[in-house]
């Protein structure tokens, strides 16, 4: 019982690790996120006024300088039945695009999703407070990465995205509030800039990839040290009971024949990218490997 309600601290820190665990719950960045937005939930119910100082108030930030309001706005959460929903949205989503980029990648990319809005909010006189804004834009980013994955009745998720922003629009544009509309573009900018500079949104090469650290870069850097890595062992590879599969796991690349249009440097990749998952599994790859792995097998699927 008592270790139910232990904490502690992952021994490694790779990046699919969570920054802590509490008992058996592993605490990454949505988790953590969605624990404090929750709490904040009850702490409005005890004393709404705890709040005034961390709303964005774009008067505050102007003349009095209380730059923290940029940071701490969408962690004030009035406790409502769509607040619930909007933190229900943004664990499900958000676990998903943690999972891709990593913990300490998606808590920068909430923090640039936090602080850019926000001074758009202070040029536009806008006051924010709620994390519904940062919802929509991880969704968003969702779609981007997986624009044709169903949704209830089959419907695509880039459908379900450009109805959901449409409404926005529309709503906005009946309240005459045309200062939302454009903070509403700025968010959704951020976050097409971001996730495609992070080696997301690979299917909207329309979007500018801005150069990150450790991001493309480090790919490349991955495939030059497998490229070095000399011979993998000559003759051909007969498939049978014999072969690696009955040994090793997972049947090398090298083993099957290649489709025409595949290079032997995407060979050699793919490989190294198998071995490694014969001996760690699929969680000893990196965010980015996971992401090389599934375009290697995607334009092996596509060119048999």
């Amino acid at each position: 019982m008592a270790g139910r309600f232990s904490f502690s601290v992952p021994g490694r820190r790779s990046a699919a690790d969570p920054w802590f665990r509490i008992g058996t719950l592993d605490v990454g960045t949505t988790v953590l996120v969605v624990l404090v937005c929750v709490a904040s939930m009850f702490v409005w119910a005890l004393d709404p006024s705890v709040f005034n100082s961390l709303v964005l108030d774009p008067t505050a930030v102007r003349e009095d300088w209380e730059l923290w309001r940029l940071v701490t706005w969408p962690l004030v959460n009035e406790p409502t039945l769509w607040t619930i929903i909007t933190i229900a949205i943004f664990w499900y989503f958000g676990r998903q695009v943690e999972g891709l980029l990593g913990r300490t990648k998606f808590a920068f990319l909430l923090l640039l999703l936090t602080v850019v809005p926000g001074i758009a909010g202070v040029v536009l006189d806008i006051s924010l407070f709620g994390l519904e804004p940062i919802e929509l834009a991880v969704f968003l980013v969702f779609i981007a990465e997986y624009p044709f994955a169903r949704f209830f009745f089959g419907i695509p998720a880039w459908a379900i995205g450009g109805v959901i922003v449409g409404i926005q629009i529309l709503q906005y544009i009946g309240l005459r509030e045309t200062e939302r509309i454009i903070l509403l573009f700025v968010t959704i900018a951020v976050a097409g800039l971001t996730a495609r500079s992070m080696g997301l949104a690979q299917n909207l090469p329309w979007i500018p990839r801005i150069p990150w650290p450790g991001g493309s870069g480090g790919g490349r850097a991955r495939r030059k040290r497998s490229s070095n890595r000399g011979p993998r062992g000559g003759g051909e590879v007969v498939p049978g009971p014999w072969s690696a599969s009955s040994r090793t796991g997972p049947v090398r690349s090298s083993a099957l024949p290649q489709p025409p249009g595949v290079t032997e440097h995407d060979q050699t990749e793919l490989d190294a990218l198998l071995d490694k998952i014969s001996a760690n599994g699929m969680d000893g790859l990196s965010a980015d490997e996971k992401r090389r792995l599934n375009d290697l097998s995607k334009r092996l699927r596509n060119r048999k």
